[in-house]
């Protein structure tokens, strides 16, 4: 028996009003009111019910909503709502009746205040941004063995990770396979027409001028794919004894803030005019011809920064806007390169370090070295999604944190 308590006034106004003004005006009483853990939430008729988690409407084991659509009452009401201290019970116009836990609602309300917290605890940790100056604050080390076997390590590792999107792995085993154990912690590589993995090496006549020893210039790798490798992950196996072969990092989204405040009219060229990246050549046989479009600097609807696109080595030749837009482009984009240099942090990583850095955030590049017969600079590099590691992130938030009402 369901110990209850009818709730009569906890219903709000159940009919439409009856005027001409916008569909929020007239719906803004078409929601429920509960005083849970002594706040009023409010929550939405057709978001109860949408969300009614009985096994005719809710697959428990697939997590997935499954109630049919076709017979779905847009305008359904409650007739009886009923709570007592763990839950709420309402039965509806449309004769069904659905149960709610209050810490699954409370987790889920509408409140700015909870919005922000599932999205700052599920959705996506907020990213801070950082330039050379905080650079060593900021520039977290990792413990290789740690991260294989403890969920706190693992956890650690991937929300600094998305936080300041760059990490350091320490202490790696001295094989070209040892990076795959620390991918498979997180998902799995995102095969690319280099490969699933790839070296990174000085070769003559090569397909691309990352393999090169000559200085490489701060970039976005892939910037021509339109589902972008998100992590990128270069495991040091040799660094060059010699001078030069250092890193350079750079958080575009720190210069695109600084842009927008200090250089509005160029951060508006660079979010606004679409690019053409582009990528020819041949791999392990197979021609490629890649093209993609889009800004430097691509916002989202709320005009935060989302991605960033930077490759002067892959910038087709092609300009896809107005030819007035090509001067001030040019311009823009050499503030860009100007600013991302000045605020680059500059070290360099030693045999044994996995660099991991968020490749549509951060510019990398790399300063000229010479190989001798006993010294050749290698690297292993592989990418993988950032949907990967957001889902690892949260599956090891859930087992941690274990925050009330998931």
């Amino acid at each position: 028996m369901f110990a209850t308590k009818r709730l009569v006034n906890l219903i709000l106004g159940g009919n439409k009003i009856k005027t001409s003004q916008t569909l929020v005006q007239r719906y803004k009483h078409e929601h429920l009111q509960v005083e849970i853990s002594g706040e009023n939430l409010k929550f939405p008729y057709v978001w109860l019910r949408d969300n009614c988690q009985c096994e005719q409407c809710f697959h428990k084991t697939a997590k997935s909503r499954i109630l049919d659509w076709t017979k779905f009452d847009l305008n359904v009401k409650p007739k009886d709502v009923f709570k007592d201290e763990n839950s709420v019970k309402i039965c509806w116009t449309d004769g069904h009746t659905s149960q709610y836990k209050l810490n699954w609602l409370k987790f889920r309300s509408f409140t700015p205040k909870s919005q922000q917290k599932y999205n700052e605890t599920i959705y996506k940790p907020p990213k801070i941004t950082w330039n050379s100056e905080n650079f060593a604050e900021i520039f977290s080390k990792h413990d290789y063995h740690e991260i294989l076997n403890s969920d706190k390590a693992l956890y650690d590792w991937l929300h600094k990770l998305s936080v300041y999107g760059v990490a350091l792995i320490q202490n790696t085993p001295d094989s070209e396979t040892a990076g795959d154990a620390i991918v498979e912690k997180v998902g799995f590589t995102k095969r690319t027409h280099y490969g699933v993995k790839f070296i990174v090496q000085n070769v003559p006549n090569t397909s691309n001028v990352a393999y090169l020893s000559s200085n490489l210039q701060m970039h976005t790798d892939l910037p021509y794919y339109e589902y972008c490798p998100g992590v990128n992950s270069l495991h040091c196996l040799v660094q060059t004894e010699g001078q030069g072969g250092d890193n350079l990092l750079s958080d575009a989204h720190y210069v695109a803030h600084y842009m927008k405040e200090h250089h509005p009219d160029q951060f508006k060229v660079l979010t606004e005019t679409e690019v053409e990246w582009c990528d020819i050549g041949t791999e392990h046989g197979n021609d490629f011809f890649k093209l993609y479009r889009a800004p430097v600097i691509c916002l989202d609807s709320k005009g935060e920064v989302i991605r960033v696109n930077f490759s002067i080595p892959q910038r087709g030749s092609h300009f896809p806007g107005p030819i007035e837009s090509v001067v001030p482009w040019h311009e823009a984009h050499s503030l860009f390169f100007k600013l991302n240099q000045r605020f680059a942090a500059n070290f360099k990583t030693k045999a044994g370090e996995i660099l991991i850095f968020d490749n549509i955030r951060l510019l990398h590049g790399r300063n000229a070295y010479e190989d001798n017969g006993n010294n050749v600079r290698r690297l292993i590099g592989a990418y993988v999604d950032w949907d990967e590691v957001y889902s690892r992130l949260r599956c090891l938030t859930v087992k941690l944190k274990n925050e009330d009402g998931i």
